[in-house]
């Protein structure tokens, strides 16, 4: 039993890793202003809102048996993590929870991350739907080189 659980911590910690440097590369590699307001699926939400989402996920979330190999993440979340920064450019990176919102729709809630590897949900929390908001596995690009076992 501990010895799951050890397991479900470390691919956490390690699923959080690679979020927190994919974010953090994306933000490293982007050009000029951030866009203004966002549009769209992009919606400003409560903690106390994107905490009910989180737990509306992780109650009927299935248990991941699969190492992660990486994090699709979309325009939406891009608008919103150049909004977060645009609102506090002190912030070191991002985090994407998965959540479920009231039509029991997955969503992620994208939140700013300050220099301490906190979440800073002082600041604007948003709310992003996207198809396409999942780790990898289940969904992955199986044909990319990048992930082909040889």
């Amino acid at each position: 039993m501990k010895t799951k659980k050890l397991f479900f911590t470390v691919i956490g910690f390690i699923s959080g890793m690679v979020i927190g440097i994919s974010m953090i590369g994306l933000y490293s590699f982007t050009s000029g202003p951030a866009a203004s307001a966002p549009t769209g699926g992009i919606v400003p939400i409560t903690a106390a809102e994107a905490n009910a989402f989180v737990r509306n996920y992780q109650a009927d979330a299935a248990p991941l048996n699969k190492v992660i190999k990486g994090f699709t993440i979309d325009k939406e979340q891009l608008d919103a993590m150049n909004s977060i920064i645009k609102e506090n450019p002190a912030l070191t990176g991002f985090r994407i929870y998965l959540g479920k919102n009231i039509d029991a729709r997955t969503i992620g809630i994208v939140v700013g991350v300050d220099n301490t590897g906190k979440d800073a949900f002082k600041n604007t929390i948003f709310n992003t739907d996207s198809k396409n908001l999942s780790p990898c596995p289940p969904i992955c690009d199986v044909s990319s080189p990048i992930v082909i076992n040889e």
